[in-house]
């Protein structure tokens, strides 16, 4: 309560019977008659809105145990909204981040571990408060039974009269100040209590108006407590904390009231006036801090406005940005919005203002920037279902041995990889891994592929070895038929084996060697053999599908046909140079005889030519 300079009157009473006319004046500038003043009420006011949260809750916690609940309220609420501006701008921070991550806003759950801190450090405050106010309550009642006793004591003290001068004084300035001691009373109580204390002061007062002896020791006491007051006011003066000297100040104008009244004539107006004095410094320095915070503020809503036109202008400039400008834009914000809160108070009247214009500078920046990622979000959407072909494709392959076509396959979709964009961040990590481990696992066999294929063809060598001497020692059945099935079979056995090493290959020969004996032990005719190789060839092209082979060997017979033909060609011609020659010419028969050679051969190469086009997988 700021003390009113300009209503201030002598709180004094020579005139003793209109004592209560004067006390009832000075009620509009001292405290309350039911407020308790307490010097440890000063509470020091800080920038809660430039603190962190750890900060914010050990203060809360400092307050509540260093002074009673009800001395703190106003600054437990201010921590309370500050923490809770500072909060919602931490959770909107982390779902703008959810957000962008790709995840869907209806998802988002935010949960702080300085939420639940502040809580519980508030409810603490909430239960001590609710404490103080039912002992108060307590507390209030008792306060009225001793006011109204001390009431009765006054006026039993002038209306029964039964004890001697200065016993009636000592008695009066004990009641005096039982009543100054005697703590707050329900208010609705209050006012009645107040005007009868009053009432019957005033009573003693004109009875004391009567005895001289009495009006003398009175004066004098009230004298000294008025010089009491002036020191005490007097250092107030010196006092470093502003708030603190006016608080005590207000409980020396109180105390003026009730202790210091009435004074000799004489030193009435001289006393007074030096206590206004004092009185007006004190106020003077409070004018000072006001202007001082006043400009302080001043300058912290000038840097607030800054902050948030800052914001516009990045909000503004952020069309046609990356994905990188906007991680950098978010990140200029975020700083942005640190510095705003760091800050500072602002004035009383302009702080809902300032931070509805944070909210709505921040929630047009984040609309755009929620655009930008909607955007983002399905075109990543669409780069990875691209690249999960990709990494089909890779794993296809990394275990392929068809190394010049798989080799061309793994570098063109490394290269298309490259070239598709970024994926949601949360798949981003696994599907690069992915990928990139099939193509090592390619490109390592790749490396060593020779090694891998020298381990085999040496298996390989092992294993037609064994079969080489198991058909050595085989002996073929009498039957035809079945002797060729056995040596078509064991054919097709030695050829699955697969390659040799380079050096190493002996053992074919010396199988077809064998082979070819055995095949000759059957007495076939030279068609019977070749009837035989053709269909034990299609046998082995049938079992393993090799298209590849087959249209190999269809290009190889065309070709030996086309020989043919045209070397038959060429001996026609060359007969027509013996048309006068004798039919027993040696050169002319050997002509005959090699046409007739290469027409046999071209006919069995036709009918090759027709079975392998017939061949059916």
């Amino acid at each position: 309560m700021n003390i009113e300079m300009d209503n201030l009157q002598p709180a004094d009473g020579n005139n003793l019977s209109s004592n209560a006319a004067n006390q009832s004046t000075n009620e509009s500038y001292v405290l309350n008659e039911n407020q308790d003043y307490k010097s440890e009420d000063v509470i020091e006011r800080k920038d809660y809105e430039s603190f962190g949260f750890e900060v914010l809750i050990d203060e809360a916690k400092n307050l509540i145990n260093k002074f009673p609940a009800h001395q703190i309220k106003n600054h437990i609420e201010q921590i309370r909204d500050v923490f809770k501006q500072k909060i919602e701008a931490e959770e909107q921070s982390k779902k703008e981040a959810f957000v962008e991550e790709g995840g869907d806003p209806l998802d988002f759950r935010f949960d702080s571990v300085y939420k639940s801190q502040f809580q519980t450090v508030y409810n603490d405050f909430r239960n001590q408060l609710s404490i103080y106010h039912k002992e108060n309550e307590k507390q209030e009642k008792q306060n009225l039974t001793e006011r109204l006793a001390i009431i009765e004591e006054l006026k039993a003290l002038y209306t029964e009269q039964n004890v001697s001068t200065s016993q009636m004084f000592k008695t009066f300035r004990e009641l005096k100040t039982r009543w100054h001691n005697a703590g707050r009373i329900p208010a609705a109580q209050a006012e009645n209590v107040f005007k009868n204390y009053f009432f019957h002061l005033d009573n003693f007062y004109k009875y004391l108006d009567l005895n001289k002896e009495l009006q003398t020791l009175d004066y004098q006491h009230n004298l000294e407590v008025r010089y009491s007051i002036i020191k005490r006011a007097e250092e107030l003066v010196q006092e470093d904390n502003v708030q603190k000297a006016l608080n005590e100040l207000q409980y020396l104008h109180r105390l003026w009231k009730e202790e210091a009244v009435p004074v000799m004539e004489e030193m009435r107006e001289v006393t007074w006036l030096k206590f206004k004095e004092l009185t007006n410094k004190i106020h003077d320095r409070k004018s000072i801090l006001n202007e001082k915070l006043k400009q302080e503020q001043a300058l912290n809503y000038e840097k607030k406005i800054a902050v948030i036109e800052k914001i516009k202008t990045i909000t503004a400039n952020t069309k046609s940005k990356s994905h990188a400008e906007w991680q950098k834009a978010i990140k200029e914000v975020n700083s942005l919005r640190d510095e705003f809160m760091s800050i500072g108070r602002v004035p009383k009247d302009k702080n809902n203002k300032t931070w509805d214009a944070l909210k709505e500078a921040s929630r047009e920046f984040n609309q755009i920037k929620n655009d930008f990622y909607k955007s983002l979000k399905n075109e990543q959407q669409e780069n990875l279902k691209r690249k999960l072909a990709l990494l089909d494709i890779a794993k296809e392959h990394q275990d392929s041995t068809d190394w010049n076509n798989s080799v061309k396959v793994i570098k063109r979709i490394q290269n298309e990889w490259k070239s598709i964009g970024h994926v949601p961040r949360k798949n981003s990590d696994k599907i690069w891994k992915d990928f990139k481990q099939a193509c090592n696992q390619f490109f390592d066999r790749y490396k060593n592929r020779q090694n891998e294929h020298n381990e085999q063809y040496e298996q390989n060598l092992e294993i037609k070895h064994q079969l080489f001497a198991e058909f050595s020692a085989l002996q073929l059945p009498e039957d035809k038929h079945e002797a060729l099935d056995v040596l078509n079979a064991f054919h097709f056995k030695w050829n699955a084996v697969g390659k040799l090493p380079a050096n190493k290959g002996e053992i074919n020969q010396e199988f077809s060697k064998a082979y070819q004996e055995k095949l000759k032990s059957l007495n076939l005719s030279n068609s019977e053999v070749q009837d035989f190789k053709l269909q034990a060839f299609i046998g082995q092209v049938i079992a393993n599908k090799d298209n590849r082979t087959l249209d190999e060997e269809i290009r190889k017979t065309r070709k030996i046909i086309e020989d043919l033909e045209k070397e038959i060609n060429q001996l026609d011609n060359n007969v027509h140079f013996f048309a006068n020659a004798d039919a027993n010419n040696p050169l002319l028969k050997d002509v005959y005889r090699q046409i007739e050679e290469k027409r046999s051969k071209l006919v069995e190469a036709e009918i090759k030519l027709r079975t392998l086009n017939h061949v059916e997988f």
